[in-house]
């Protein structure tokens, strides 16, 4: 049985699901599998001591690069030098390389298309994409979630350990868009942001909507 769990609902901790996935494993039998981001599944669903937790990784740019749906978008974009500023905004996630390859794939079907429109729409998309992370994510996130991206930047850094942050007196606190455990070396926790997206924000130390833009302009300047 696969449960798929979508991001939360606004104003909701968590989805509910404890209770269901436990229903239906001692009393159906079945194997439960629940499909979602860590940051909408309750930490009581994993902590049962029975669960197995399989984290799925953003993928690398050569593997993401090599998937043949996306041929036409990714020759586009190198031979538009926009590959790398791509990149750095949508990172390993092939659901937001689906999103861009649909909109640059229906402009090169049609004819008398200009070039540069279609690269205008490619910069265009990534303002939005970066425009919500600040937004939707960071801008409305907790005063303690508000701290520890103010750590980030003064330690000008994409990772802090998360002792570190609990020692400083600023445990993540949960749900959180923002920011997300992950082990490096697989031996160490350490804090990072949520998303490609959202790092730049808080790297780039975005204030306010023309920021977004500054950064847009910065990320597509000749080297």
């Amino acid at each position: 049985m696969v449960i798929r769990v979508p991001e939360r609902l606004s104003g909701q901790k968590y989805a509910d699901l404890p209770a269901a996935a436990r229903e239906l494993a001692d009393e159906y039998g079945l194997r439960v599998v629940v499909d979602g981001p860590p940051n909408a599944l309750p930490p009581e669903l994993l902590a049962t001591e029975r669960e197995i937790v399989v984290a799925v990784e953003p993928m690398s740019k050569e593997l993401m690069e090599s998937v043949p749906e996306f041929k036409d978008l990714i020759d586009f974009l190198k031979s538009h030098n926009l590959d790398e500023p791509v990149w750095k905004v949508l990172g390993g996630s092939p659901i937001h390389y689906k999103k861009l390859n649909a909109l640059v794939v229906n402009m090169l079907s049609l004819r008398n298309t200009a070039t540069d429109e279609i690269v205008n729409q490619v910069k265009d998309h990534l303002q939005s994409v970066l425009l919500k992370a600040f937004t939707k994510t960071v801008l409305s996130s907790s005063a303690n979630t508000k701290h520890i991206i103010n750590i980030f930047r003064e330690k000008q850094t994409t990772k802090i350990p998360k002792a570190e942050l609990e020692t400083m007196g600023f445990p993540l606190d949960y749900p959180n868009n923002v920011l997300r455990e992950v082990f490096v070396a697989k031996e160490d926790l350490y804090i990072v942001p949520s998303s490609p997206a959202v790092s730049l924000i808080i790297s780039e130390t975005v204030q306010n909507g023309a920021g977004v833009r500054e950064l847009r302009d910065k990320l597509f300047k000749p080297a």
